[in-house]
This record gives structure tokens, sequence and C-alpha cells, in this order.
């Protein structure tokens, strides 16, 4: 929630917006009580109070709001995955600000210089290229009790339809032939359920329990979502099963066992503590 007011505040187009951003928070409050007369006009109430002190207000004054507001969140860099996903957060957790859509109601879209002289005369135009894909905004958001706010911030992120992305960017190009590499069957794979086998191979299984004593690895939570993964598998993706004997190594694992009962550790406490009393006694010459 407090990535997702810093997100609002640092993305609204104008400074004033940040009233606009309210109204949509007390709109989505409204819907959840509109069968609540009493509670809806002291909602109503809290909307015509924040009219009232901020309708009224400067740009300026809204600026300030702004920035004191920015400057108490901008240590905060925590990462949602919501935002990593529409990609409007870095993995370090900053914010990316949008090069196109709609600018500020009021502004004209980036693009050109325009010079006057000490009368006040547009004396010269200069236009440059601004990077991005600006286009001039449509209406202004209605600052009204009940009207369209225009703006989205303030309203419910979960709500919004995110489409799959179809276009085939270069990155999406460079994704695409990865997975398409993946799909291949990966040698290695196998290898790892070998060592596991290998692994498993000095267990001594002593009390099966079950008509199919062994040792099952699942690899999805129940078996039902293991049964479903195995139907939907693709058959370029289909391996044999491996199984894993478990007393296989039993004649092995003796014969080390054997080899290790020879060895015998030899306790010469005498031995440790005469060469520590000759140590002491070299140290006493010196």
């Amino acid at each position: 929630m407090t990535m997702a007011f810093k997100y609002q505040i640092l993305l609204c187009p104008r400074p004033k917006d940040v009233l606009l951003i309210t109204f949509n928070h007390l709109d989505a409050i409204k819907g959840f009580i509109q069968d609540s007369p009493a509670i809806l006009h002291q909602v109503e109430e809290t909307f015509r109070q924040l009219t009232e002190i901020y309708g009224a207000l400067s740009a300026g004054e809204f600026q300030l709001i702004r920035q004191t507001l920015l400057i108490f969140f901008q240590d905060l860099h925590i990462r949602v995955s919501i935002f990593l996903k529409d990609r409007v957060q870095n993995s370090n957790g900053r914010f990316v600000l949008p090069v196109s859509g709609p600018v500020p109601w009021g502004t004209e879209v980036p693009g050109l210089i325009r010079m006057f002289n000490d009368r006040g005369k547009e004396v010269k135009k200069i236009e440059f290229k601004h990077g991005g894909h600006y286009v001039t905004a449509p209406k202004e958001g209605s600052f009204e009790l009940y009207g369209d706010r225009v703006l989205k911030l303030g309203t419910n992120m979960y709500s919004m339809n995110r489409p799959v992305e179809t276009h085939m960017s270069g990155a999406s190009k460079n994704l695409a032939s990865r997975t398409q590499e993946s799909i291949a069957p990966n040698p290695l794979a196998k290898e790892e359920l070998n060592f596991l086998a290998r692994l498993m191979g000095g267990m001594e299984i002593k009390k099966p329990s079950g008509p199919e004593p062994g040792f099952r690895l699942n690899l999805f939570t129940t078996d039902e979502e293991e049964e479903h993964a195995a139907l939907t598998r693709p058959e370029e993706l289909s391996y044999e099963v491996l199984n894993i004997q478990a007393t296989q190594d039993q004649q092995r694992n003796e014969e080390l066992a054997r080899i290790m009962g020879e060895f015998e550790v030899m306790d010469q406490p005498r031995q440790s503590a005469s060469k520590g009393d000759d140590l002491l006694a070299m140290m006493d010459e010196l």
C-alpha cells in the first residue's frame, strides 16, 4: 500500500491531480457502501470538506504538497509484483516514468520551443524530437461529487485488464528463442536424476510400507497436480521413468563397513604429553 501510494503521487500528471486521486479513492468507498445511506452521507461530507479546503489552492501549493509527500517516501524502494509485471517498476524498486500517453491537462505535447522578444512577441519557433509518444489530454477530470475523473491513478489496480503481450519486439524475440530452446530435452536433467538414484542407492528399506515400497519424488504439491502435469506434458519433454533400487548397493556398503572397522584409533596421551614437556624445556633453555 505504501508503494502504491508513492506510485500514484509520483506519476500524477500535474500537482492538482493529487486531489483527483483522492476522489478516486472516495469513489471506490462509495461503491462499497452504496446500500448504507448513513455511511454514504459521511463520505459525501468528507468529499465536500476536501473540495472546500483544497479546491481553491494554487498549482504552486499543490506542488508543495506533492513534493512533501515524495520527500517522505523517497527512500522506500520496495518491489511489488504487480508493478514489476506491468513494468512500471525496475528490479531495484524504482519507478519508471512513462514517455507516452496524454500530457497533463492544459499543457501541450512537447516538441516545440517558442522564443519571444522583450515586448512579449513570438519571434521564432524551433522543433525538437522528444523521443516519446505523447498525445493531448482528451478532457479534464471532474472535481464534482459524481463525475468522470478521467485519471486512473487511485483506482483499483487489480481490476484493470492486463492483456497478454503478443507483439514481438527485439527483447521478446530473444525471449521466444530462448523459450524455444528450453523446449528441447536437457541432457543434464537425466544425469541429475541418475545422480539422485546413485545417492539413494545407499539407503536400505527395512520396513516397507504399502503395496509398493520404495522412494517417490513428487515435483508438485498434490497427486492431482502431478497427474495433470503428466497428462499435459509435451511428447518431446517426456523421459523414461527411472527406477531407483534402494538396496542395490547393500553389498558395497557392507564392504565399506568392514574396511572402516579395521581402522584402529591409536590413543597416545603420554606421547603427546612428552612432546609438550620437550617443547617447554626448549623454551626454558632459550
